[in-house]
């Protein structure tokens, strides 16, 4: 009884300031200014929603969901296609400096973003990839790899030794030990990383801001909080709303495969 008790009040707890925000996107902006705002809404304003995606907005929000789009994609495969070998060197081989990469990958969580990104400004400038699709897919990139090589990682260690040096012995070489051996064992990682690089990517709000300056480039977690000089809670709200949506239904869609891989239940 406990444990379901605990489970409501979390539920509670986690669910509330997405009701807060949902409630607030649709009430007029007049409500939502005055202490009459309710927790139980007589009525119903779409107008939030409808200002988001009118021409009237400040940023063409149609082709910042195509940014996003595009750029998410992109980071969550081009993330995988190095995560799956460099998960088998780091985590099975004894590559010279593992564990100095390693310790470099930790680190990109332990030290501020701000830290990483401010050089990488920098260069990007001078590179010419500056309010480019590729000065975003590149960094959203090394922001997700750790995570999609710690979690592919598990499922390498979770291939016994004797498999592979079996392997070698009847004549097979690396390429086909990972390929026949390891990347059918990492298919549900896989497929679990590429859904959390798509979410992550699509989410990211620091790297867009400060890597593109142009409407066309910018992606759909920035452009939506562009707005006029008199900020509108309502519209706030709405956008985060709409920033959150895609991101709910592939959780909701696959919540078994992630949370049995983040779990160890599918290994």
């Amino acid at each position: 009884m406990a444990i379901y008790l605990a489970a409501i009040v979390t539920v509670v707890l986690m669910g509330f300031p997405l009701y807060g925000v949902v409630l607030t996107s649709l009430q007029p902006e007049s409500v939502i200014r005055s202490p009459e705002l309710s927790l139980i809404p007589t009525t119903l304003d779409f107008s939030h929603y409808a200002s988001l995606f009118s021409d009237g907005h400040p940023v063409p929000l149609v082709s910042a969901i195509g940014n996003s789009v595009v750029v998410a994609m992109f980071s969550a495969f081009l993330g995988v296609a190095l995560a799956v070998p460099a998960s088998y060197a780091l985590y099975r081989t004894s590559a010279p400096g593992r564990r100095l990469m390693m310790g470099a990958l930790a680190a990109i969580y332990v030290f501020p973003t701000l830290l990483f990104i401010i050089p990488l400004y920098i260069m990007w400038v001078n590179l010419g990839v500056f309010d480019t699709r590729t000065g975003l897919i590149i960094p959203y990139t090394a922001f997700v790899l750790p995570v999609m090589i710690f979690i592919l990682g598990t499922f390498v260690r979770s291939v016994p030794m004797e498999v592979e040096e079996a392997a070698r012995i009847d004549g097979a070489t690396t390429r086909m030990i990972l390929t026949r051996i390891y990347l059918p064992l990492m298919k549900p990682g896989i497929f679990a990383v590429l859904i959390l690089g798509f979410i992550l990517s699509w989410v990211e709000f620091t790297t867009p801001l400060l890597f593109t300056s142009q409407l066309d480039i910018m992606t759909v977690s920035l452009a939506l909080f562009r707005s006029s000089f008199d900020i509108q809670i309502g519209q706030l709200a709405a956008a985060a709303v709409v920033t959150a949506i895609p991101v709910v239904v592939v959780t909701v869609v696959f919540q078994r495969r992630i949370v049995g891989v983040l779990t160890g239940a599918d290994r």
